[in-house]
């Protein structure tokens, strides 16, 4: 259940921690530790959301990863999204192994590895999932930093458990906070309490000192579930858009008792869980039985709050919660039967992105990847007018997607066109544009002498098809793409 909240911004740096050498960590013993935890070395090729029919500039990572029983690696999936090749390293051997991604959630910044020859997990030892730890509890994090060779550790302390927005999957679930020293390399590695893996180190805060985050095992234990079939399904939610009701004019007018709290619904997302069963002006008391405070917290322990996201999140594809309504005073419990998420403005890995061109005019539909393209810091850099719209929009029936003019490759055909850029698109000879499948559907079949295209706020663009056939051979050539369409709009 969605709060208003400001925009989406990638904040995750790796983490290392210092060497502290003849020493045993966590209740488990050092040379036990070396043998579980691995050094991986990737190569990824990540597409040019820009220009989607070109690829960037090879990268090389460094991370982390810990043996789990069955011979296999658990690491980040910000390491290997979007891999061409991947090695593993075990300590005490100068050789590197060929791996390869088995299973992969992006949502939760996780992925299983397993190895092109087994032989590798001779002499090797795995380690056992553990629980969530409490606030105030010690912990000992392994990895391989940049700047050497050798297994690192340090010790920190547990300071916060709560619902927070993983930063490569742009997704929010339960996350620990941890206080260490932060330098790059140690994704991946694990975070051990009481001889077992409390966690995965996964992110930083980029303004802040010794801050770093860790995927616990509740998210993991959840993700191992998940693939157990072999593929991701993904964590589900619940499509709703809520306003906190601190206020108590607020809950007078929607018919609460005193002592009655709850959260009320803004928005319901088109195809989501809730559409179809919730409304706008809904307010929702209860999850599964367990009240919604006002600001939209649950009580997850005796003594620990968290956002009530975390009683959808901690379910499956295909379960079902019940839900506690007031509705125009009316007060009745339903079902909802849980979906994955379909976000409006979307983080994509480990596929080429959609576009189209016509006419020399580059479509696109807008993501968190092409928002990437101006930097870390693109809420402040990419135009704002993008920026806005991750800031709570849901999908819709008529707005699917957001489907952008992105850019024109120039041409004497489009002159007049070439500053239309980040526009989004309203219709396509009069029918509406809710998807890119539908944009490249209507232009795919275009009739007559002419194209009309209406961008926001009425502007129009008119294209001559039989110029537009004539030259766009011309122009994906000069640009060096080879169709004019991608693989998902052919």
């Amino acid at each position: 259940m969605k709060g208003i909240s400001l925009p989406r911004i990638a904040i995750w740096t790796t983490l290392a921690f210092a060497l502290v050498a003849g020493d045993s960590h966590a209740g488990i013993q050092p040379k036990k530790i070396n043998k579980a935890v691995v050094k991986i070395f990737s190569i990824t090729h990540a597409p040019h959301f820009y220009m989607p029919w070109q690829r960037k500039t090879q990268q090389k990572g460094i991370g982390s990863g810990v043996i789990l029983k069955g011979n296999r690696i658990l690491t980040n999936a910000h390491l290997v999204a979007n891999s061409v090749f991947i090695q593993v390293k075990k300590a005490g051997d100068p050789e590197k192994y060929q791996a390869r991604v088995k299973s992969v959630g992006h949502q939760c910044d996780l992925a299983i590895l397993e190895m092109e020859d087994n032989s590798f997990f001779e002499g090797t030892e795995s380690l056992e999932l553990g629980g969530l730890p409490n606030p105030q509890d010690e912990v000992s994090v392994f990895g391989y930093p940049q700047g050497g060779n050798e297994i690192s550790i340090t010790k920190g302390i547990v300071s916060r458990i709560e619902m927070m927005v993983y930063a490569h999957g742009s997704f929010k679930l339960l996350g620990v906070q941890i206080d260490a020293a932060i330098n790059p390399g140690n994704s991946g590695g694990p975070v051990l309490m009481d001889g077992q893996v409390a966690g995965i180190a996964m992110q930083s805060l980029r303004q802040g000192e010794n801050i770093g985050y860790i995927i616990p095992t509740p998210v993991i234990n959840h993700f191992l579930k998940d693939v157990e079939d072999g593929k991701f399904d993904g964590f589900p939610d619940d499509g709703v858009l809520a306003q906190p009701m601190e206020n108590e004019a607020l809950r007078d007018y929607h018919g609460m008792k005193k002592g009655e709290t709850g959260v009320l619904v803004v928005m319901v997302a088109y195809g989501g869980s809730a559409y179809g069963h919730i409304q706008p002006g809904d307010v929702v008391t209860e999850i599964d039985g367990v009240p919604v405070a006002n600001d939209g917290s649950i009580l997850m322990t005796d003594d620990l709050r968290v956002s009530a996201d975390y009683l959808v999140r901690k379910r499956f594809l295909g379960d079902e919660i019940e839900l506690s309504i007031i509705r125009d005073k009316t007060r009745f419990k339903i079902k909802l039967p849980l979906l994955g998420e379909k976000p409006l403005i979307p983080l994509v890995y480990d596929k080429v992105p959609s576009y189209y061109i016509f006419g020399g005019m580059v479509f696109t539909p807008l993501t968190i990847n092409y928002l990437m393209e101006w930097g870390p810091s693109w809420s402040h850099n990419a135009p704002p007018k993008l920026v806005a719209e991750t800031q709570g929009a849901l999908v819709t029936e008529e707005r699917r997607e957001i489907v952008m003019l992105s850019n024109t490759l120039a041409h004497p055909m489009n002159a007049g066109y070439q500053d239309l850029f980040y526009s989004e698109v309203a219709k396509v000879n009069g029918t509406p544009v809710g998807d890119m499948k539908t944009l490249a559907r209507l232009l795919d079949n275009t009739e007559g002498k002419y194209t009309v295209i209406e961008l926001e706020k009425g502007v129009i663009i008119v294209v001559d098809n039989e110029r537009t056939a004539t030259a766009e051979k011309k122009i994906l050539e000069r640009s060096g793409a080879s169709h004019r369409a991608s693989p998902d709009l052919r």
